[in-house]
């Protein structure tokens, strides 16, 4: 809003969750970040491994093996 200064929405009231529910929700989102990491890991080892399951049957398959 082109009229709402930082004044006014200094003066603006709002709740926030008492400190052990914050610390609770930053405890989920930090176990959510570090499960979200593990899954990247394992989805990119598995990627890999597809891929060279892809060149290893291509090779069998170009060199008369399958």
């Amino acid at each position: 809003m082109p009229n709402l200064s930082n004044t006014d929405l200094g003066n603006l009231p709002f709740d926030l969750p008492p400190l052990d529910q914050q610390r609770a929700i930053v405890q989920d989102i930090d176990a959510l970040s570090i499960e979200t990491q593990r899954l990247e890991s394992l989805y990119q080892h598995k990627l890999a491994a597809l891929n060279e399951l892809k060149k290893s049957l291509l090779h069998e398959a170009f060199s008369g093996k399958l």
